[in-house]
Order: C-alpha cells, then sequence, then structure tokens
C-alpha cells in the first residue's frame, strides 16, 4: 500500500466460480463508475452549482474521457490518466463540497474517478476444467480484466 492508501484488494470465492465472481466485481465497479458519471454530468449542468472553473475543466475532462469510453492511458511511471486526474480533483473537491450538495456527492464518490486494475488468478485446474465455463464466459465479454493462469504442475485448482 502506498502513502495515499491505494494498493491491492482481495476477495476470494470457491475455485469453479472464480472467473463468475471476478467479472461479478468488475461489473459492481463499472456500476459505480457508471453512476460517478451521471453525478458528474448532473453537477456540471445544474447552475446552481457553484464551483471553480479549475474543477469544472477538471470534470468536463473526466467526462469527455469517460464518453468517448477511453481506456486507461498509462503515463510514465505507471501513472495512468484517471488517476493524474483524480490527484487534481481530490483537493479541489476537498475545499469546495460546502459550496453544494452535488459537489460533496462527488467527494463522497471521489475513489470512484481513478481506475482500478481486475485480476483473476486461478490453477491449471480451475482454467482448463471446472472452471472453464465461466472463463470462457468471461473472455467472451470482453470486460477489461486480466487473467492470470498458474501451471501447478499437478493439476490442481
Amino acid at each position: 500500500v502506498n502513502s495515499k492508501g491505494e494498493g491491492p484488494a482481495w476477495a476470494n470465492s470457491l475455485f469453479e466460480d472464480n472467473a463468475e465472481f471476478g467479472l461479478g466485481m468488475r461489473r459492481a465497479f463499472q456500476q459505480r463508475r457508471d453512476y460517478l458519471t451521471l453525478q458528474v454530468k448532473e453537477a456540471l449542468e445544474d447552475e446552481s452549482v457553484k464551483m471553480s472553473e479549475k474543477l469544472r475543466k477538471l470534470l468536463n475532462q473526466w467526462e469527455t474521457m469517460r464518453l468517448q469510453n477511453q481506456h486507461d492511458l498509462l503515463l510514465p511511471k505507471g501513472r495512468s490518466i484517471y488517476h493524474q486526474l483524480l490527484e487534481k480533483l481530490e483537493p479541489l473537491l476537498t475545499e469546495e463540497r460546502q459550496n453544494h450538495a452535488k459537489l460533496q456527492n462527488l467527494f463522497d464518490l471521489r475513489d470512484m474517478f481513478g481506475r482500478i486494475s481486475f485480476w483473476m488468478v486461478g490453477g491449471d485446474g480451475w482454467a482448463y476444467d471446472i472452471g472453464y465455463g465461466g472463463l470462457d464466459h468471461v473472455i467472451a465479454s470482453e470486460e477489461h480484466v486480466n487473467i492470470l493462469v498458474l501451471d501447478t504442475e499437478m493439476y490442481s485448482n
């Protein structure tokens, strides 16, 4: 974990539904991110929401990236554009959140401005046998997930 509290999180399920579990976690994240997108749009369109031009510009930039469905673009040192925007947005939202309830809501959802990578890890037995149907479903979904299959050399899950 780094100084900002960012780092790996772990969740697990029964080995045979690992892929579906990971896909569900990814889709839950996507649902929360879609909700944030709606909240950003509402805050930008509501003339009663008073915010600095700097905050408005950053929120517009984030919304445009989301609506164009731009994936995380890695920049030097592995910091994505989304995380760089988050680093600029967070202090502004902290400062301006008392101006309007919609800004407070964006502040409460600030962890969703960044991008999270989702990993599914399993053994060869999981990937090629008992969990294959779920893994096939995840791959066919074309969701933004990473899959690591470990060759355990003893056919385990």
